[in-house]
């Protein structure tokens, strides 16, 4: 029985690193048309997103599955189920950031100004690349079982909500100053729900951080966060 159960969390932590690697693999594609301000992919690119997006569904089903029967099946030590419950979680974020990559490259191909989306790129990019790099830690926290890396996604994701607010307050100056053109508005709407969707990137790669640290220290911080960061840092400081 317990060969078998090794086996079986073997496979599951392999599969999960494939759809890691999938869902890395958008984020790489996404990432530099955003720091590059291009609207556009092309042919190739989409292709290997929505290719991507299909076979991420499947993984997540799959693994879901592995994990409840992983439990059911071989009876695991209370810390294996700890990990393999924050595996799950994990899981079904990362199938959430896949589905918000495509999503974000929707909204891009249907900005109409590119002049008014360019005026905003400084804080489009510095999202994008602040809420892949919480991802790829977030992951490698899990991984690593490094407390540290967990910590700094979470706080992270408050500095993605700060760039969100301070983009659409200049977004909503310049929208009062050429309210009557439509192109400018329509471009206005789909900018926001695409920085809202980079946003809520930064908000699955901090709930992987979360699943990370109940997997290796067994607290679950879901609805608490700021009061256990201040805890472990307090606790750092004294070291």
């Amino acid at each position: 029985m317990s060969v078998k159960k090794d086996e079986a969390i073997k496979e599951i932590l392999a599969d999960y690193e494939s759809l890691a690697n999938l869902v890395l693999q958008q984020l790489d594609i996404l990432e530099p048309l955003i720091i590059n301000s291009e609207l556009h992919l092309s042919d190739e690119q989409f292709s290997t997103m929505h290719n991507n997006e299909v076979i991420i569904n499947k993984w997540e089903v799959k693994l879901s599955d592995k994990i409840v029967n992983t439990i059911v099946l071989y009876q695991p030590v209370a810390s294996e189920i700890r990990s393999l419950i924050a595996l799950y979680r994990i899981i079904i974020s990362l199938e959430r950031i896949g589905d918000l990559t495509v999503s974000i490259t929707n909204f891009m191909k249907d900005i109409k100004s590119e002049a008014i989306y360019a005026s905003l790129s400084d804080f489009i990019s510095n999202m994008m690349i602040l809420s892949a790099e919480m991802v790829k830690n977030a992951m490698l926290s899990f991984m690593n079982k490094d407390m540290d890396l967990a910590i700094w996604t979470i706080r992270n994701d408050a500095v993605v909500d700060e760039l969100n607010r301070k983009m659409l307050k200049k977004a909503i100056g310049k929208a009062q100053k050429a309210e009557e053109k439509k192109n400018i508005l329509i471009s206005f709407i789909n900018i926001k729900e695409m920085v809202s969707n980079i946003e809520r990137i930064s908000d699955h790669a901090a709930n992987i951080a979360e699943a990370s640290i109940y997997a290796f220290a067994g607290k679950d911080i879901r609805h608490h966060r700021k009061k256990e960061l201040e805890e472990k840092s307090k606790s750092s400081d004294n070291e």
